[in-house]
């Protein structure tokens, strides 16, 4: 389940203050699925980094799964991010050194499992 309460969020420009998500709250129960949708800068991305533990509020509370994800250090959030909340990225995010088979098993091996190789063989095929 997800629970948001009282969420807030400014930026400051060169222009001025830019107001991304104004005393935002919600509650998502568990094995829904839901859409956020909105015009360009709507705060959209700026709800998602923060329900994933990328970006922080300026007040306010997110609860995921029991967890307070507001008030996670960033290991923690790269832990939750890792076994619990998955993030597609608008562009890839690869790591240039790993080639795609390392990138895909990546977090994988970072929880201490082992790779499924059968799956990997059902997902990914070099060519050559």
């Amino acid at each position: 389940m997800l629970h948001i309460q009282n969420l807030n969020k400014t930026y400051s420009t060169a222009s001025g203050e830019i107001v991304a998500l104004d005393n935002l709250s919600l509650v998502i129960p568990g094995g829904d699925f839901v859409a956020i949708v909105g015009r360009s800068g709507s705060g959209k991305t700026t709800l998602l980094n923060m329900i994933a533990g990328l970006d922080h509020p300026d007040s306010g509370t997110i609860f995921f799964d029991g967890t307070e994800i507001t008030s996670l250090s960033p290991n923690q959030a790269a832990l939750l991010r890792r076994k619990q909340i998955g993030v597609v990225y608008q562009f890839y995010n690869l790591i240039p050194e790993l080639n795609v088979e390392e990138n895909i098993t990546l977090p994988t091996e970072l929880n201490g499992e082992p790779v499924d190789r059968d799956r990997l063989a059902r997902i990914w095929r070099p060519s050559g």
